[in-house]
């Protein structure tokens, strides 16, 4: 098999220029390569959807896949102008991904993302904030210092027992929500939903194993897991674990052509953080165009006459639950929906004493919904497969290769709305009198475009409209959620601090999916 697999692998390197070579034999102006015959196991490399090396016997297999995606983030509304949120170009994702098949029965995944993942223009508290260096967004630096590095992102190994029982144990998409469990290569939007990425299942990715399977007729899937709770790349912090768990049928499967792939289904998450052992903040809330909106860090009362900071940090029990919807009409249209609600217990600690302080105990409670309409006008739905699976790569090379490449366009509306509680001290202790206490509302309003050359090239535009309804740049008003003016300095423009609820995403991207 090794020496099989050497043998094509020098093939495929030079078999561009074997005829010339043999033409050069004996006339001094080449080498000449001379490849043994090959052996019984040979081996096979092609594309069939996919790059792939397999042997005879189809045992063992390796595809070459990856994501690259480049993408453009343009902001507009009142007061925008004044504040650090600038145009840019940026390298969302880069990553190189290996996956493969062994003895029918394995399958593996190892990836890692070279990407800039964090790409606030200007870190910390207040991204948005512009005047003196003690702004909180001037003391915890700027995207102006670039960082970028390499971190795993999906590892694990699958078993397939039956097509109903598999186990997978490594990280991956965490099974909550359909869009958490659908790839950031096809999701419909650049980013995935408020619901989903704010509330729901922020860490996305989580170490643990989990079962999974589906019926044979395509009427019942289901996955549940075990879990760190603790988010990508994080060891298990206090010998406590989440249990996590999707299911969803397919009703008319069957019985109606053109409804067979409607969709219904539900998730579940609950978990424990123990205080004495978790000290990393609660998740922060974004836009899609990764405006940090409400933040788990605010500079809190000042002791002695020196500022102070204090940090929101999970302690406690924490509750997800959600409800999925999708109708695909034919080959042209489809809507989905999801619901989730979360009661995620928090408590409160000043900075550089999170491990050993706590000054309240509260929560953050509340749910969130999108409804989204896709509508394709050319080529066929669902172009690179169903959303909400994300099951380990699988290759039936008999299946045969269109003659040509298909294409597609799919055009968008979203309609999410975020409406969340937080209350530092509602189990005990008492709020610090610059609290972040109160509403966190968001409405969205997004329109999109995809267009796919080919399954592997995807073109994209969104255009989102986010909206803070009663956001102030002072605590009159209970809703913490606030848009990039309301964030600005006092004096630098009051007008826009004290009245821009709306402020406009355009975001562009170029992405290549193997």
């Amino acid at each position: 098999m090794h020496r099989a697999l050497t043998v094509a692998l020098a093939a495929a390197l030079v078999s561009t220029s074997l005829p010339a070579f043999a033409q050069d034999q004996g006339n001094g102006s080449g080498p000449v390569v001379s490849l043994p015959p090959p052996a019984s196991d040979a081996v096979h490399a092609g594309y069939r959807g996919m790059f792939y090396v397999t042997d005879d016997s189809g045992n063992y297999r390796l595809y070459l896949q990856g994501r690259a995606q480049i993408d453009s983030y343009n902001y507009f509304g009142k007061g925008i102008p004044d504040t650090t949120l600038k145009s840019t170009v940026f390298l969302r994702r880069i990553r190189p991904e290996i996956t493969g098949e062994i003895l029918k029965r394995w399958q593996f995944m190892f990836a890692g993302d070279f990407g800039q993942t964090d790409v606030d223009n200007g870190k910390g508290l207040n991204p948005a904030a512009r005047g003196s260096p003690s702004d909180p967004a001037a003391r915890f630096g700027s995207a102006q210092t670039p960082s970028v590095k390499a971190a795993p992102t999906d590892v694990f190994v699958n078993y397939r027992a039956d097509g109903l029982l598999n186990v997978q144990v490594g990280q991956f998409d965490a099974p909550f929500t359909l869009e958490n469990r659908t790839s950031d290569k096809y999701i419909p939007f650049m980013e995935r939903s408020l619901a989903v990425r704010a509330l729901g299942i922020p860490t996305n990715k989580e170490l643990g194993g989990m079962l999974w399977g589906e019926t044979g007729n395509k009427l019942l899937f289901y996955s549940a897991g075990v879990f760190n709770g603790d988010g990508q790349n994080r060891p298990g912090m206090d010998n406590r674990v989440d249990t996590m768990g999707r299911v969803f049928v397919h009703p008319l499967v069957g019985v109606d052509k053109a409804l067979k792939d409607v969709q219904l289904g539900g998730s579940f998450r609950w978990g424990q953080r123990d205080k004495s052992y978790v000290y990393y903040d609660y998740a922060s809330m974004t836009t899609q165009g990764n405006f940090k909106f409400w933040n788990p860090v605010y500079k809190s009362a000042a002791v002695g006459g020196v500022d102070t900071y204090t940090h929101v940090i999970p302690a406690g029990s924490q509750l997800g639950l959600a409800a999925e919807l999708r109708v695909p009409i034919g080959d042209i249209f489809d809507l989905t929906s999801e619901l989730v609600y979360v009661k995620n217990q928090t408590r409160e600690a000043l900075e550089g004493y999170e491990a050993t302080n706590t000054e309240r105990f509260g929560d953050l409670h509340g749910y969130a919904y999108y409804v989204q309409a896709g509508f394709w006008p050319l080529g066929q739905r669902d172009i690179n497969g169903t959303p909400g699976y994300e099951n380990p790569t699988h290759l039936d090379l008999k299946k045969p290769v269109p003659s040509t490449p298909p294409q597609a366009l799919q055009i968008l509306v979203k309609w999410e709305q975020l409406n969340t509680t937080y209350n530092s001290a509602s189990r005990s202790g008492t709020p610090d009198s610059k609290n972040i206490d109160g509403k966190i509302k968001v409405n969205a309003l997004s329109l999109g475009a995809n267009y796919w050359a080919t399954k592997h090239i995807r073109l994209s535009a969104n255009y989102v409209l986010n909206a803070f309804p009663g956001s102030k740049g002072d605590a009159t008003s209970d809703q913490r959620a606030m848009s990039p003016a309301n964030q600005l300095k006092k004096g630098i423009n009051d007008d826009a601090r004290d009245n821009a609820h709306f402020f406009h995403e355009l975001l562009f991207r170029v992405a290549v999916a193997l």
